[in-house]
Order: C-alpha cells, then sequence, then structure tokens
C-alpha cells in the first residue's frame, strides 16, 4: 500500500471511530496513525489531544528543556488542549504530521463526529412525544434533519474527490465550517438537553474548538 493509500485509509478509519466510539478514542488513533513521534500541533503551536497521548508524548520530549508549556482541560473527559509558553514556533516541529494529510484526517473524524450526533438526535427525538406524537414526526424536525443528511453527503463526496488534491486546503477549511454548521443545527433541534453536562453540546464544542486550533489560514 502507498503511503497515500495508507492516509486515506487513516482518514476514512477516524470517521469510522468516530461515528461509533467517539471523540477521544478516534482521535487517540489518528494522531497514532499520523503522528507518532510528536504531537500534532496548529499554526500557533497549540495541540488539542487526549491526556493519554499528552502524557506519551511528554515522555518522549522530557530531554527538551527549552520547551515550557502547560495544559488546560476541555469539557470532554479525557482530552486537553496543549499550550505553548513563550516563543514556540510550530513550523519547527519536523516530527509533526504532514499539515495536509492531519487537516483532511481532522475533517474526515469531525463528519464522523456529527453523523453520531446525528444519530444521537434522532434517537432523543424517537423518545419525546408532544401530545401522543414522537417528536422526529414533527414536519420541521424530519426537513431539519434532512437537510443535515444532504450536508453530510456533500461532505462525504468533497472529502472523497479531495484525496488526490493536495492543494484543497482552502476546500477543507469551508467543510470545517460546515461541519461546524450542521452541528449547531442538531444542537437547536435537541433544545437545553444539547447543553446539559451529559448531552453532546460539551463534545460538540470541543470538535468546533478542534478545528479551530488547526485552523490555517485561508490560502
Amino acid at each position: 500500500m502507498t503511503a497515500a493509500a495508507e492516509v486515506r485509509e487513516h482518514c476514512r478509519e477516524a470517521r469510522g471511530n468516530a461515528r461509533t466510539d467517539g471523540l477521544v478514542p478516534a482521535l487517540t488513533l489518528l494522531t497514532r496513525a499520523l503522528s507518532p513521534k510528536a504531537p500534532p500541533r496548529g499554526p500557533r503551536g497549540h495541540a488539542v489531544l487526549p491526556k493519554e497521548l499528552l502524557d506519551e508524548f511528554a515522555a518522549m520530549e522530557a530531554a527538551d528543556a527549552g520547551r515550557d508549556e502547560r495544559r488546560d482541560d476541555v469539557p470532554v473527559p479525557g482530552l486537553a488542549v496543549l499550550r505553548p509558553d513563550g516563543d514556540t514556533d510550530a513550523a519547527e516541529a519536523t516530527d509533526g504530521p504532514d499539515p495536509h494529510a492531519w487537516d483532511t484526517g481532522l475533517a474526515w473524524l469531525r463528519l464522523g463526529m456529527s453523523e453520531r450526533l446525528r444519530e444521537a438526535c434522532i434517537a432523543y427525538l424517537a423518545a419525546r412525544q408532544v401530545e401522543g406524537t414522537s417528536l422526529l414526526m414533527q414536519q420541521m424536525v424530519k426537513g431539519t434533519l434532512a437537510d443535515v443528511l444532504i450536508e453530510h453527503l456533500e461532505i462525504e463526496g468533497v472529502l472523497e474527490e479531495l484525496a488526490d488534491a493536495p492543494d484543497g486546503d482552502r476546500t477543507l477549511a469551508r467543510l470545517q465550517r460546515q461541519i461546524t454548521r450542521a452541528d449547531r443545527t442538531l444542537l437547536r433541534l435537541l433544545g437545553a438537553h444539547g447543553f446539559t453536562a451529559d448531552g453532546p453540546g460539551p463534545t460538540a464544542h470541543a470538535c468546533e474548538l478542534l478545528a479551530d486550533v488547526y485552523r490555517r489560514e485561508d490560502p
């Protein structure tokens, strides 16, 4: 299997893992596949990663005394933001992943998370009733879910076309915004439940943070 084919396979696996297992397991597998030697950093030197991986990378970099960093938790158990202190140049991270491969993998992962959110939304609305009728049967709800499904199918199609297009950074940025809009639409359907501590809102927020941290300037 060629390197490009391996990257493509890892990206598609990220989508499936996100959809079935959730954000932290999917991000763990994607990072180990595309950036096994160093934490993948965004253009400003930040990283959003599972805490388990940050511990592993910290052990690898123990000899590097010139880097002073700290971690901040995000509202998803097991996930943290690695913030650089001082003048950290992300471009100096030679052991990090190929930027285009990483950005593509993140888009696939976020697509899987958005599909997971759509499925959770359908299950929640199907169980809620108003005047003896499931909320899922309301015309507005069905129309909104159909629109989100179309968005997801469009994103999938564009990502498939990008597999052999290494100059697709602008398109990836647009897809990330499209995924964010789809997530916010789904959260509105869930009402207050979407933003409770055990609802899907915190994970959706973490996915937005993930996209923002690794967002590169539009070419």
